[in-house]
């Protein structure tokens, strides 16, 4: 299966437990790159089969796949 980066929100009630979220996130196959404590959020990558164990990770609100912001070039 083919890995994908997301975005995972953590939910508003456990942004004092952000630590304890990222540490659930990677033991559900999470591969962190980025913490975003300041607005509750982790960026990585992830096996495309495990997304749905990740999504009921508790504490976490929302699993988003990543956006991709392309210029456009002059044609």
């Amino acid at each position: 299966m083919a890995r994908i980066r997301l975005t995972v929100l953590v939910r508003e009630t456990w942004r004092d437990r952000y630590p304890l979220v990222v540490e659930h996130c990677r033991q559900a196959g999470l591969a962190v790159e980025r913490e975003l404590v300041a607005v509750g959020v982790i960026a990585g990558s992830i096996e495309e089969d495990r997304v749905p164990g990740l999504a009921r990770v508790e504490g976490v609100s929302a699993v988003e796949p990543e956006r991709v912001n392309r210029a456009l070039g002059n044609s």
